[in-house]
C-alpha cells in the first residue's frame, strides 16, 4: 500500500492489476507513460486524480465523487513534493515488485524530485 494525503486526511492506493487497468483505460496511456510524466512535472491534473481514485478504489477507499478528489488534488497541487512521490511510488509498484520499485525511486525518482523542488 502506498500513502497518499489529501486534504490533511491520509489514503491508502493498492497497486493490483484492476487499479493498473482502469488508470490506463481512464487515461489512454500506459503506468510507465504516467510515471514519465510525473517525474517531468507534466501530468495533468485529471490524470493525478484518475492515478489517486484508481488505487485508493482498489484499497478500499471511498470519496464522494472524482470531483471531490478533483478539488483535494488541486489544493495541494500537482507540484506538491509529497503527492509527487506518493504517485511515483504507486505508479513504480504497479510496474515492480515492491523491493525493486523502491530501489528504483530511490535512485532514478527521489533524485529528480530534489532538483526539481531546488530549481
Amino acid at each position: 500500500m502506498i500513502p497518499v494525503t489529501l486534504g490533511g486526511a491520509a489514503f491508502q492506493m493498492r497497486p493490483a492489476y484492476g487499479s493498473m487497468r482502469d488508470i490506463e483505460a481512464r487515461t489512454g496511456m500506459t503506468v510507465s507513460e504516467l510515471l514519465e510524466l510525473v517525474a517531468a512535472q507534466r501530468l495533468k491534473i485529471d490524470e493525478a486524480v484518475a492515478i489517486i481514485w484508481c488505487g485508493c478504489q482498489a484499497a478500499g477507499e471511498n470519496f464522494d465523487s472524482l470531483e471531490a478528489v478533483g478539488e483535494t488534488v488541486f489544493d495541494a497541487r500537482l507540484t506538491s513534493p509529497e503527492l509527487r512521490k506518493s504517485l511515483s511510488l504507486f505508479l513504480l509498484s504497479c510496474l515492480w515488485a515492491p523491493a525493486a520499485a523502491k530501489k528504483k525511486f530511490d535512485e532514478e525518482i527521489a533524485p529528480l524530485l530534489a532538483t526539481q523542488e531546488i530549481g
